[in-house]
């Protein structure tokens, strides 16, 4: 054989030999399915034919392993006609619709549905796009109940149905009459004068609520009675011999306690259900009076309150949830809320189904020593702000992410932070400063300390503790403010909420609520103190209507914002938010959803019948 066919032969061999290569460590690489795998094969054979597959299943398995919406859709552009293209959609659907339900909005789920359309989760996904694309159908019971039938499979459909029960439970058994039974142990001294002190404050009560209070000699009398509601006070007093507990000795006392439940007959839970008690000195015992008019019961009648209901109100509250953590604040969105630890960690919460609240993101911070007490949704990031400045965190299908940092030293400590013009408007002991998008150096706007901060349309409504100043942030840059309403000495204002036309501020003594339907010019429109309702830790607008969280639970003022309509029992009584057509509560260590539809729902609830 001559020299250049024997070179030809072995070419040959060679080139089979590396073909043959080829395809054993492809069929390896295929086995393990890696991005190690195919990087080998890669760097073995740079120029085999199987070099474009190898390429096209490394960038498969890297998206596979962690899917981002960008990656997918580089990857349906370069390789479209590759049928790899079916076999990734549901490794990344799934976590795709995560990061849906974390964005919680209707432009991720329709966006989610453009991808997916035949997806198994599309039929979710599209009925929960329309939901919140009209806001929750507003509370129109009619829209609520032809979504629920015609969305089963959407995340919103079963909360829709509970709406609507609930809206048709207030209109077939409210009441607007009161059966008062006091019940006193008759060995309390003064029984009589107590049992027309708890008269007396029952009638105010119901009173100012616009209900008929009826009062009766027992329990049996109002059972004979027809319609209305049941209101059970009880009340005894006994004493209570010393005792050492917790490493203390108590001495020994007389101890009042007082229950007070208001039912509804044939009803299986009351409406609301609290006790009172008060502890004294057995040197202030009297055999004619009661313990409770003695000069060191004030505190027991600033808590005693007789809540007011004109229907099963407790059928509005969702089952509370509880929290791994104490929680310090909270922010929400229709289906969606954001509840702050006050390390500055915080988890997001799925509200769609706000009777099983998900945690579909949860942000753990570095620990240190800093502290936060607020957080504010701004879109797909969360703003987490407190006595230790400012940070951003993105929100992704990778999961939460810090994005930027203002420590102390720049922003100061803040109460507020509000998206919009282009940036961040900050409140706080530096006054109201701004953060454009493009150039993050804080700007000062006002120079003294804010104490709370709120928007109004274009408007930013916000107090220094003398005075509601109203101001565009234009106004704010050229010094300047549309108006200046002043709140009186004493009032000591904490905090300021605004929707739609209505505002409130939030004081040590009470508040003050505001019409801002135009902005530029608002205007006081009612006072309420702390002895009419409380304690109140928090307050929000809903639709026009004013709810109130504190001591005495979830309380909602009339339409007229003057005085307190209904009473719902809740178990956080901490912070309050509202999202949608739903107020989210936080206490210690709880969540709590309340459905406000019946309140605010302006359809009669008596129709619901009609339209079916």
């Amino acid at each position: 054989m001559d020299l250049p066919r024997a070179s030809c032969v072995l070419g040959l061999a060679l080139a089979l030999a590396g073909i043959g290569c080829a395809h054993r460590d492809w069929r390896n690489a295929l086995r393990e399915d890696s991005p190690g795998a195919y990087h080998r094969f890669l760097r073995q054979h740079p120029g085999s034919g199987y070099s474009e597959e190898a390429r096209a299943r490394l960038a498969f398995v890297q998206l596979r392993n962690q899917p981002t919406r960008a990656g997918f859709h580089a990857f349906t552009e370069e390789y479209a006609d590759s049928a790899l293209i079916d076999e990734l959609r549901p490794h990344v659907e799934a976590a795709f619709f995560e990061q849906a339900r974390v964005l919680g909005t209707s432009e991720a789920y329709a966006g989610f549905f453009v991808d997916f359309p035949e997806g198994a989760f599309a039929a979710r996904a599209r009925g929960n796009a329309e939901y919140l694309a009209q806001q929750g159908f507003q509370a129109d019971p009619g829209a609520l109940a032809a979504f629920a039938a015609s969305h089963p499979e959407s995340d919103f459909a079963a909360e829709a149905e509970r709406s609507v029960a609930s809206l048709r439970l207030r209109g077939q058994t409210g009441f607007r009459r009161v059966l008062l039974v006091v019940e006193i142990d008759p060995a309390t001294p003064g029984a009589e004068r107590l049992r027309r002190a708890f008269t007396e404050r029952a009638a105010a009560a119901c009173g100012a609520a616009g209900l008929e209070l009826v009062p009766v000699t027992s329990r049996a009398d109002a059972v004979r009675r027809e319609g209305g509601a049941r209101l059970l006070i009880e009340h005894r007093e006994q004493e209570s011999r010393s005792s050492y507990e917790r490493g203390t000795v108590t001495e020994s006392s007389v101890v009042a306690e007082t229950r007070v439940t208001l039912e509804e007959p044939g009803r299986e839970l009351p409406v609301w259900q609290d006790s009172f008690s008060y502890r004294a000195p057995l040197s202030a015992r009297s055999a004619e009076a009661s313990i409770l008019f003695g000069p060191g019961a004030t505190t027991y009648w600033v808590q005693f309150f007789v809540p007011v209901a004109t229907w099963q109100t407790q059928a509005a509250a969702r089952d509370p949830r509880a929290l791994a953590r104490p929680a310090v604040a909270v922010d929400a969105t229709d289906g969606r809320a954001v509840v702050l630890f006050d390390d500055g960690s915080f988890q997001v919460f799925d509200l769609a189904d706000p009777s099983s609240p998900a945690i579909v993101a949860d942000y753990r911070r570095p620990r240190d020593l800093s502290r936060f007490d607020g957080v504010a949704i701004l879109g797909d990031r969360v703003a987490v702000f407190g006595p230790d400045g400012l940070e951003i965190v993105r929100l992704g299908v990778e999961g939460p992410v810090r994005e930027r940092v203002w420590a102390r030293d720049q922003v100061g400590s803040l109460v507020g932070v509000l998206e919009g013009d282009a940036g961040l408007t900050l409140a706080g002991n530096r006054g109201l400063l701004w953060i454009g998008n493009e150039n993050p150096t804080p700007r000062s706007l006002v120079p003294r300390p804010i104490l709370g901060i709120a928007r109004s349309g274009e408007h930013l409504l916000f107090t220094d503790g003398a005075a509601l100043y109203s101001a565009t942030p234009a106004q704010l840059r050229a010094g300047r403010v549309a108006a200046e309403l002043r709140l009186g000495r004493g009032f000591a204002p904490k905090s300021v909420r605004a929707e739609g036309s209505r505002a409130v501020v939030l004081g040590e003594r009470g508040l003050l609520t505001f019409d801002v339907s135009d902005p530029a010019t608002p205007a006081l429109r009612s006072r309420i103190e702390m002895n009419e309702v409380g304690e109140i830790r928090d307050a929000v607008f809903l639709s026009g209507r004013f709810f109130l969280l504190g001591n005495r639970g979830l309380q909602v003022a009339d339409l007229s914002g003057e005085r307190v309509a209904e009473s719902i029992d809740v178990a956080p009584r901490q912070g309050l938010d509202a999202g949608g057509r739903h107020l989210v509560l936080i206490g210690d260590r709880s969540l709590q959803v309340v459905d406000a539809t019946p309140f605010i729902a302006g359809a009669p609830a008596a129709s619901l019948d009609a339209r079916e």
